[in-house]
Parts: C-alpha cells; structure tokens; sequence
C-alpha cells in the first residue's frame, strides 16, 4: 500500500514539473512529451511517466493520442474565449456566496495577497498572488465543491493569464482592479464587486486574446 502511495506521489511531483515547464515555454504547444527520455531525465519507469501524463491531460495541459502519444495541448481562442465564461460564471457564483459571510479577518487574508502581490516581479509569482486573492474572496462562501471547481479552471486558465501577465503594464492594472474589488467587498456592495469582478475577468480576456493572438503570430 505504501509503495502504491509513494508511486502516486511522485507521479505527482513529476506532472507539477512537467506543467511548470509548459507554463514557461520550455515545452511548446505541440510538442511531443517521449515517456522513454523523462523516464529516464527522472530516473524512474514509464508508470509514473504515463499517469502524470494522464493527470496532465485532465487538466488541460496535455493531449493524449492513441498510437502516437503525449503532446503538450494547443492553445486556442475557443479555449480562452471559453475558459474566461466558465471564469465568470462560477466565480460570480462564489462571489455571491461569500459576500455575507465576509469577516475582517477575510480582509486582512485578501490584503496580505495585495500586498505579496505589490513586491512581486516575475510571472511565476503574479501567478501565485492572482489565484491567492481571489480564493481569498471566494474562499468565505464555503462552499467545498464550487471552490475545487475553481482550483481547477484556474490551472486550466494560467497558461493563457500568463500571456497577459507578462505585459508589465497590464499587472499595475490588474492590481488597480484587485483593490477596488476587495475594496466593494469589505463594504459589502454586493452589484459594485460582482461588477468589477466580471470587468476584471472579461477585460483581461481582451488582452488575452489579442496576446494569444500575438503569440501565435511569432
């Protein structure tokens, strides 16, 4: 049972550094992920190789073709485009949820990710902070399922928040954003922080969009 355990494990551990490398261009849309070379880069057998890929496929990152392998997914604009109304539907969902059982301690969880958020200079760590705030948010809604339903979409959503992310200037917006939302919901103005909250998502999915876009075109 342990051994099953420790294979699990690892398995793990191999598919969050193999998303790592995907989400910093390492590997490329397309690429060819060959269970022989990691095996070995890794030092273990294919097993753990073959369910990261599987781990890595459900979240979004891998596609799995039969007879001819594992290749890192695409990226496309029906993706984006649907990935950011998945965003905004369940994130509105638990917006709602939360706002009436939002304490000052809920504040200060929130500001302390505003404020991790402010020193940061690389895109690894604005990723970190973005999802940091708003599970801050949402998180007082508790509400178990919704909140995993969100965990997921925003490891689905990171590798195209990254393109938008990595322009500078648009970071200084977001963080603009992020302080009038939590601003709303400190005062508890229900229809001001759900509509900064769908500005905030459906404006970054214009950006995201036109970086996809500029992406593709390199």
């Amino acid at each position: 049972m342990k051994k099953s355990a420790d294979a699990k494990v690892f398995s793990e551990s191999l598919s969050d550094r193999l998303r790592e490398r995907i989400l910093r261009g390492e590997l490329a849309p397309g690429t060819q992920l060959r269970q022989d070379r990691i095996a070995e880069e890794f030092g273990t057998s294919h097993i753990p190789v073959r369910e990261a890929f599987i781990q890595l496929e459900a979240r979004g990152f891998v596609t799995i073709v039969p007879n001819r392998g594992a290749f890192v997914s695409s990226m496309t604009r029906d993706e984006a485009e649907e990935l950011q109304a998945m965003r905004v539907a369940l994130e509105l969902l638990a917006l709602d949820a939360a706002l009436d059982a939002f304490t000052a301690a809920d504040v200060a969880t929130a500001r302390a990710a505003l404020d991790q958020d402010a020193h940061a200079t690389e895109v690894d760590q604005w990723s970190k902070d973005n999802w940091a705030f708003h599970r801050a948010i949402y998180a007082p809604s508790d509400k178990r399922h919704l909140m995993e339903a969100l965990e997921s979409l925003w490891q689905k959503a990171d590798r195209y928040l990254r393109l938008v992310w990595q322009l500078a200037a648009y970071q200084d917006t977001s963080f603009a954003e992020h302080t009038r939302i939590l601003a709303a919901v400190e005062a508890k103005d229900r229809r001001l922080a759900k509509r900064l909250t769908k500005e905030h998502i459906t404006d970054a999915g214009v950006v995201m969009i036109e970086a996809l876009h500029a992406h593709r075109s390199k």
